[in-house]
């Protein structure tokens, strides 16, 4: 659990109205010395895996880190010879930057998966490496959820392909706090499929796309509308997206019947390696409920 932020960046008055509208405490330091770490974890009662530190220079990193804390970075237009390697994210302002979103940051620093939504039956969470044996065994039963993604991945070592999702879940849920969550039945603890947003480039541009796959025996019961509603109200309030786009093969008349019932409507028919596709399209209302 996160229990505070240290700052040692510069013109961060923003950031700190939003942490104490939020209740999350917060100290900061001037010179980034080490000392000066452990004084300010003492004042927030707080392990340095406790605690995020937010740095603006490679010099503040190495001691952070060398002192056993998470950091994130600033990228500070005045220090643009800074490379922040080591930060678990980087940051180019701070007028999104809440108690929520670092404490997202912080659970993923720990290994941990950050949970999306729990629905009557259903607990939507990231992916962790160690879900990646049941992933895979979701998609040999079911095929895949996207039109290349067997492509993609086919051919990979076991190694290749726990590197591919470690990237993903770095890149996806760090960079774009969102991807393909997995689906979870409560009852049985199962893995039963996944639902999320990707970045669809089928078209001449790039949009925010939903996407869902649910095991075959776990079909006929609501599940996927249950767990496509919880997305959508994610997206809705956490993230705001003000639209989403849904892309289906012509013969899927299910995913289709679904997206309508969704609130999707049907914007576009179009080819796309020799596939027809029909492209959808989501509005956010203010009237999306989990």
């Amino acid at each position: 659990m996160l229990k505070g932020l240290i700052l040692e960046v510069t013109g961060g008055g923003l950031l700190k109205e939003n942490l104490n509208r939020d209740g999350l405490p917060w100290r900061e330091t001037v010179g980034g010395t080490a000392a000066e770490l452990r004084r300010a974890a003492g004042e927030l009662a707080a392990q340095p895996r406790e605690l995020l530190c937010l740095v603006e220079t490679d010099r503040q990193e190495k001691i952070a880190l060398e002192g056993g804390f998470f950091c994130i970075g600033y990228l500070n237009p005045q220090l643009p010879d800074e490379r922040l390697s080591g930060c678990k994210i980087l940051l180019e302002g701070f007028q999104e930057v809440d108690a929520p979103f670092l404490r997202n940051v912080h659970t993923r620093a720990l290994g941990l998966p950050v949970q999306i939504a729990e629905t009557e039956h259903l607990l939507i969470r990231e992916m962790t490496l160690s879900d990646l044996e049941e992933v895979n065994e979701l998609y040999r039963r079911n095929g895949s959820f996207q039109i290349e993604e067997a492509e993609e991945t086919r051919g990979l070592t076991p190694q290749e392909e726990e590197e591919k999702v470690r990237a993903y879940i770095d890149y996806m849920y760090g960079l774009y706090q969102f991807g393909m969550w997995v689906v979870i039945e409560k009852n049985s603890g199962r893995l039963i499929g996944r639902a999320g947003f990707g970045i669809a480039d089928y078209l001449d541009f790039s949009e925010v796309d939903l996407g869902y796959l649910m095991d075959r025996d776990y079909r006929r019961r609501g599940y996927a509308e249950e767990a496509c509603r919880a997305v959508l109200a994610y997206g809705t309030r956490t993230l705001e997206f003000e639209q989403v786009a849904a892309y289906v093969e012509e013969e899927n008349q299910k995913s289709q019947r679904l997206l309508e019932k969704l609130g999707f409507d049907r914007e576009r028919i179009f080819r796309y390696h020799e596939k027809k596709l029909y492209r959808y399209i989501w509005k956010n209302k203010g009237e999306t409920d989990a």
